[in-house]
């Protein structure tokens, strides 16, 4: 599938993944791959250990720094892709051929020490300044993204907010 898949230079920043072929939402485009890791955050210093790092689970990562394309993968605030189960990356919505990839970091992210500042151009009232773990999503960014948002995220997010299910509804 990552033969589909080329690095060019991004609108976001530095270089990004384009699609030389269309993904219909739902649709799967890649599995992410890399070297397992366990490791523990305990401080601020510790978040940026692994700045190639796809969260997949609590301690659990995997480095993609050596795994080709996908460490270009840019964040957005307006992504095309999620995540379906903690290592299969689909698309969010409808994605054209030549598109730039993109998701959302926070959804691999439970750290609260984490946050990066976003060099994506804001383009509408979704974007957000500083990229923070998934408990700083706004419920209806949260929701936009479901079913493609990680399980083991998906439970430390409605844990933090004191929701059940996948509607956001209170307990």
């Amino acid at each position: 599938m990552k033969r589909d898949l080329y690095v060019n230079q991004s609108g976001i920043e530095g270089k990004g993944v384009f699609t030389k072929k269309s993904f219909q939402r739902g649709q799967t485009i890649f599995l992410l791959k890399g070297c397992p890791v366990d490791f523990v955050v305990s401080s601020e210093k510790d978040s940026d250990v692994g700045p190639n790092w796809v969260g997949v689970g609590k301690n659990k990562w995997r480095d993609v720094g050596e795994d080709g394309v996908v460490r270009y993968i840019n964040h957005s605030c307006n992504p095309n892709m999620g995540i379906k189960g903690s290592c299969t990356f689909v698309a969010l919505r409808d994605i054209q051929a030549g598109e730039e990839l993109t998701f959302d970091y926070s959804i691999t992210e439970e750290d609260q020490f984490w946050k990066m500042k976003n060099s994506e151009p804001a383009i509408d009232e979704n974007h957000r300044h500083t990229i923070q773990s998934i408990q700083s999503l706004p419920l209806e960014t949260y929701e936009k993204y479901l079913p493609y948002v990680p399980k083991y995220f998906q439970k430390v997010y409605e844990k933090h907010h004191g929701l059940r299910g996948k509607k956001g509804q209170q307990k």
